[in-house]
C-alpha cells in the first residue's frame, strides 16, 4: 500500500470536523446542485457520504445489477438511514469496480459519519469510525489492489479527552479554503461545495459551537453595494448550512463590504483574494462563561 495510507486514531468523535466531508455534488446553485452531463467514457468515480442519518451514493456504476446491489447493501448496512442515489452507467468499468464500491460501502457502515471518493487508482476517506472500523478496513484493503493509493483519515473515538478540548483543537486547525461565487452574484461555484460541506461536518460534530459568517468584497463599485453583496453572500452560506440541518440560532451573519482587505485592491489577484467569506467557530459555553 502507498505510504500515504494512514488511519488516525484520535480521542473523540468531535474531531470529525478536522477531517470533514467531501462534497459529491457538482452544482452551481446554493440549494440543490444540478447533476452535470456526463459521458459513459469518462474516468470512473464513485462517492459515498453518510452524515446525520443520510446516506448518499453518487457516481459511476458497471451495470443495472451493480446499482441494485448498491441500493440493497445500503438498505441492509444503514437500515435507519434515508438514502439518496445518483448513478451514472459506464461504458466500460474498471476491473473489480463492482466489488470495490460495495466493499467501501461496507466499510463505511462501521462509521458514525464519513465520506469516501473511489477512483480507478485512489481511495480517499474521511470520518469518525466505531471500534469495528479497523477490521472492516482491513477487509477493504484486501479487496483493493496494491495499485490503489489510499488516503484515509478516520477518527476512532475514545473517552480520554473532553469534548470541548477536542473541538477547540479542531477549531484551531480549521482552514476552510475559499468559498467562490459566480461573479456579482450569490450563487456558489461548484468548487465551493467541498468547503461548505467541511464546514457543516465540523458544525455537526461540535454542536456547542456558534459560527460567525462574514462576507467581504473588493473595493470595486459603491461601498453600499459592496456591503449589500457581502451580506447576501454570507447569508447564502448560512442558508446552505440551515438547509443541511445546522440550527440558524447558532449562526451570526455579517456583511463587511470592502473593509479589512487582505491583499492589494490595485491588482486583479489582490481583488480576488479580498472577495471572500470568513468563517469562525467558537465554543458557546466558553462565551457564556466569560
Amino acid at each position: 500500500m502507498s505510504p500515504r495510507s494512514r488511519i488516525v486514531t484520535a480521542s473523540f468523535i468531535l474531531l470529525l470536523g478536522a477531517f470533514a466531508a467531501i462534497s459529491v455534488d457538482d452544482g452551481r446553485t446554493n440549494s440543490a446542485p444540478p447533476v452535470a452531463e456526463y459521458s459513459a467514457l469518462e474516468p470512473a468515480r464513485f462517492e459515498i457520504s453518510f452524515h446525520r442519518g443520510q446516506l448518499r451514493l453518487a457516481g459511476h456504476t458497471a451495470s443495472s445489477d451493480h446499482e441494485l446491489q448498491l441500493l440493497q447493501a445500503g438498505q441492509q448496512l444503514f437500515p435507519e438511514s434515508v438514502s439518496d442515489a445518483s448513478f451514472k452507467p459506464l461504458g466500460t468499468a474498471p476491473g473489480q469496480w463492482q466489488p470495490r464500491t460495495l466493499a467501501v460501502l461496507n466499510a463505511l457502515s462501521t462509521t458514525r459519519s464519513s465520506s469516501a471518493i473511489l477512483t480507478r487508482d485512489t481511495l480517499r476517506v474521511r470520518g469518525v469510525g466505531t471500534n469495528d472500523w479497523h477490521g472492516r478496513f482491513d477487509r477493504l484493503r484486501s479487496i483493493l489492489s496494491d495499485a490503489v493509493d489510499l488516503d484515509v483519515d478516520m477518527v476512532v473515538p475514545t473517552d480520554e479527552i473532553a469534548v470541548a478540548d477536542v473541538c477547540a483543537r479542531a477549531f484551531a486547525e480549521y482552514k476552510p479554503g475559499p468559498i467562490n461565487f459566480e461573479e456579482s452574484g450569490t450563487e456558489f461555484r461548484s468548487s465551493a461545495y467541498q468547503v461548505l460541506d467541511r464546514m457543516i461536518s465540523l458544525a455537526d460534530a461540535c454542536r456547542d459551537s456558534s459560527i460567525a459568517i462574514t462576507g467581504y468584497t473588493d473595493s470595486s463599485g459603491p461601498e453600499s453595494w459592496n456591503r449589500h453583496l457581502s451580506l447576501a453572500r454570507a447569508q447564502s452560506v448560512a442558508d446552505y448550512m440551515v438547509e443541511r440541518g445546522i440550527a440558524r440560532a447558532r449562526l451570526q451573519v455579517t456583511g463587511a463590504g470592502s473593509s479589512l482587505p487582505v491583499a492589494d485592491n490595485a491588482t486583479r489577484f489582490g481583488r480576488s483574494l479580498n472577495r471572500r467569506i470568513d468563517v469562525t467557530f467558537r465554543d458557546r459555553r466558553h462565551l457564556e462563561s466569560t
